[in-house]
């Protein structure tokens, strides 16, 4: 018996095979690069549309009941903006470092404005009480300046040079060393 032909295609030029696998080991270096780079950065110290341009202007309610609070009367001062609220577990955690920062600045050039997001006013005052917190805080409460500062979610800290523009913005509970490593940035102007 004969075995049947078996039809062998015809081949053509290697060539559309390896530029194929070319192709894909291309791809494959860039998403390798990109991911690469990616991981590098500090995921809470991102540089947004925000940083480099002046920081929205806000009055608000203070949260001591005391008046309004405007961002225009600490012109020529650092600005620390932390926004915040009392049920959010990573500001507690970043708040002994915040208390220490104050403690160390607060008789110089830096003001510390707690900004509270998404809160009720009596769960705040009930906060700051327990958390000693003796910074000024007021009250965002329509979201409104969380939003002009681009606010992904809270903790996040704004770095406002004394020239009313944003230096830096870290996202996440920070630490005392951020903390006046990006205060004393600010002061040496670089």
């Amino acid at each position: 018996m004969q075995s049947p032909a078996i039809a062998r295609p015809v081949s053509g030029s290697p060539w559309p095979r390896r530029i194929g696998a070319a192709l894909a080991v291309a791809i494959l270096i860039g998403v390798v690069i990109t991911l690469a780079l990616g991981f590098r950065r500090d995921p809470h110290d991102i540089k947004t549309g925000t940083v480099g341009k002046r920081a929205p202007a806000f009055e608000l309610d203070r949260l001591d009941g005391s008046g309004r609070l405007s961002l225009a009367a600490y012109q020529g001062r650092v600005v620390i903006l932390n926004f915040w609220a009392s049920w959010c577990i990573p500001c507690k955690q970043e708040n002994p470092a915040l208390v220490r920062v104050w403690e160390r600045y607060r008789t110089s050039d830096v003001v510390l404005i707690g900004v509270v997001y998404q809160d009720t006013v009596e769960a705040a005052r009930d906060y700051t009480a327990r958390m000693g917190n003796t910074w000024r805080s007021v009250v965002d409460a329509d979201g409104r300046t969380a939003i002009a500062y681009g606010v992904f979610g809270i903790p996040e800290t704004y770095f406002i040079r004394p020239d009313g523009v944003i230096a830096g913005r870290h996202i996440g509970p920070i630490d005392e060393e951020t903390l006046v490593n990006g205060i004393e940035s600010i002061r040496r102007g670089s």
